[in-house]
Formats: structure tokens, sequence, C-alpha cells
């Protein structure tokens, strides 16, 4: 596949995106079962799946937030950026499985690791479209400098994913926290990068 610039546009792939991703938000509400008895016990027995899904859509949302920061950066569509944008789409795709599977077996260790083993692939293809618009725009310093901390951020992401992976098979629910608390780092976009920024702005040259 040759490279597209001009035939495959920046917003027909954030239009495509935007679907595929509203589509995964939607569809995993379809999980959620209503109790057979109307005993509020029955409904409070739910709570894992509850939970799940509400750490699932929250980090649904997350990424569509910054997919669209991401984009806003990009100055010409490559062949590289339209594969690893399939990639982060197929990853994302797969969240309303591992949050039924994890819901079905009440946060259980192995599949939380499951959904923890997903969420790091979502994250290394979210990083490779990071790393695949540094390189288009590699002849551009001030981009460089603005991405310092979003690459700083990516790559302790991708070892608090590991590492919350691993401890899944032992403590579900320290698993969940760290993906939480991955998620709360991301909800802001660019604010690593601001103060990154502003922290190299404000060195003394020599």
């Amino acid at each position: 596949m040759a490279e597209t610039g001009g035939g495959f546009s920046k917003g027909r792939l954030e239009a495509f995106s935007d679907g595929v991703i509203g589509v995964i938000m939607t569809i995993m509400v379809l999980d959620l079962k209503a109790p057979a008895s109307a005993e509020p016990a029955e409904l409070f027995k739910l709570w894992p799946s509850f939970t799940i899904y509400l750490v699932s859509f929250a980090f649904v949302a997350i990424y569509w937030i910054n997919h669209h920061s991401q984009f806003m950066r990009v100055r010409r569509v490559t062949a590289s950026l339209i594969w690893a944008n399939a990639a982060l789409l197929f990853a994302l795709s797969l969240i309303p499985f591992a949050t039924a599977y994890v819901a079905a077996t009440r946060i259980s260790p192995f599949p939380t690791a499951i959904y923890g083993a997903l969420q790091l692939g979502c994250a290394l293809s979210f990083s490779l479209i990071g790393t695949t618009i540094e390189a288009e725009r590699g002849d551009d310093p001030e981009f460089r400098r603005e991405v310092v901390g979003h690459r700083l951020l990516d790559r302790l992401s991708l070892s608090a994913y590991a590492l919350a992976t691993l401890i899944a098979l032992i403590s579900p629910a320290i698993s969940i926290a760290i993906f939480v608390a991955i998620g709360a780092a991301y909800a802001v976009p660019g604010i690593f990068n601001e103060r990154s920024l502003r922290k190299a702005r404000g060195r003394p040259r020599a």
C-alpha cells in the first residue's frame, strides 16, 4: 500500500474510528442483564458486572478523547498510520468480550489477567499511533519537544499494565485499581506535555 496522503483523508480516518469506538461503547451495555427478581439484594449481586462495565466504558471514552488529541497532530495520512489505527480499533473491539468475561466470572484472577493483557495491547497500539505520527513529523523540532511528556507517560503506562496483568493473578482488586490509576493519568490529554513544556521553557539557557 502506498502512502495515501491525497486519497485517504484524516477526516475520513477519524470518522471511521469514531464510528467503531461508538459501537464498542454501545454494545458493552448489552451484557448487563437485569435480575429476574425485584429484590434489591438481587440487583446488588450484579456489582461485579457494573464495576467492570464502568471501568471499561471509561477506558474506551478516554481512548476516544486521546485518539482525537493524537490526530490533531497528524499532517499527512500514511499507510503506517492507517494500520496502526486499525490495530488500536481491533484491540478496542475486544474490550466488550473481555468485560463480559470478567463480569461473568465475578472478577476472578485469570479473567482479570486476560483483561489486563488486552489493556496492554490497547496501550501498545495507541503508543504505535504516536510513534507513527512522530516518525512522519521528524523534521519538526517543536513538535518533538511537545511530545516528550506524552512519550514518558506511554512508557510508564505500558510497564504499569504489564505489572497489573501479573498482579491480577494474585489480587484482581489491586490490578483494577492500577488500571483506574492509569486511566486517570490519560483523562486530561496533554497535561503531561504541557507541564513538560513549561518546565523546559523555564530552564535558564546555557
